[in-house]
Formats: C-alpha cells, structure tokens, sequence
C-alpha cells in the first residue's frame, strides 16, 4: 500500500524486516529498534538506507546515538487515541535535533494529518484508506493554532 509524503501518495521503496530475519547488507531496509539494539554491528556496512521501527513506548532519548545514524526514524501509533509517538516526534526533533525522514505508521485518520504535520511528520502509513483529497484539504483547514510548534507555525516540515 503506498504512503502519503508531500500530499502526494507514493510507493513505499522500504522493506520491513520480518521478525527473527538477518539484517540484509543491501537495500533499504526498516528494522525494528529491539533487533538493531541485539545486534548493533549488524548495522555497519550495510549499502542501503537503514530506518528503525520504534514502538510509542520507547523513551527516545535513550537511543538517541542509534537513532542519530537512522535514515529514517517510523514511529508506530497503534491506536488514534494513543499520543505517545506524538510526543516521540517533538522529543526526535527539539532535543535530539532529528534532521532525516520522519514517518508515522498504524491508526493514522485524516483527522489528525494537521496535528501529526505540526509535531515534524512527514510522511504517513495509514492501516485505513485516505482519500488523498481529503488529506490535503485537513493540513489547510485551520489557520490559527494555540499550540506552538517545532517551526513556531503551519509550516510543512522539509
């Protein structure tokens, strides 16, 4: 299923590894945070992009040299309701200074595309269908906020 990155929908060029699986030297791969934790120099040498998969019940901070190294970083919203990756996010970009991709990836509505923008994701893995229409038109909807952002405004991050 493709992703939503910079309003458009796009493939999805990422493999996620299956548990209990070797991390492949080639091709760019998202690796789940406890299997890149076993196994830190299986990391080293690889040719393709690295991403790591971190559940919302992580504390960042604590891998934030890991984490530094990352392509890309996928945090996981297993439940709309569940605000942690949210939290995940503003910590990865205020205080560890994450520069790289930043995805999002489970209940991920519509509802919230605005909100999830405004916290540095930017790029969705919804496990519902989105009309991309709808999607676009959600980022637009408000023009004032009361909530700072990392960008200080209803700036897209870049």
């Amino acid at each position: 299923m493709p992703i939503i990155k910079n309003g458009q929908f796009v493939e999805d060029g990422w493999v996620t590894l299956e548990e209990g699986a070797a991390v492949p030297v080639e091709g760019d791969v998202i690796i789940p945070l406890e299997v890149a934790l076993a196994d830190v120099t299986a990391l080293d040498g690889r040719t393709g992009k690295t991403a790591l998969l971190i559940s919302n019940d992580v504390d960042v901070e604590d891998h934030a040299e890991l984490i530094a190294k990352a392509d890309m970083v996928v945090l996981m919203l297993p439940a709309f309701t569940d605000g942690r990756a949210y939290s995940q996010a503003m910590v990865l970009i205020e205080e560890l200074d994450y520069k790289n991709e930043l995805r999002i990836k489970g209940d991920v509505l519509v509802d919230q595309a605005l909100h999830m923008v405004r916290c540095g994701f930017d790029s969705f893995d919804s496990n519902h269908e989105i009309d991309l229409e709808v999607w676009n038109k959600a980022l637009h909807k408000m023009s004032t906020t009361y909530q700072r952002t990392y960008e200080g405004d209803l700036q897209v991050r870049s």
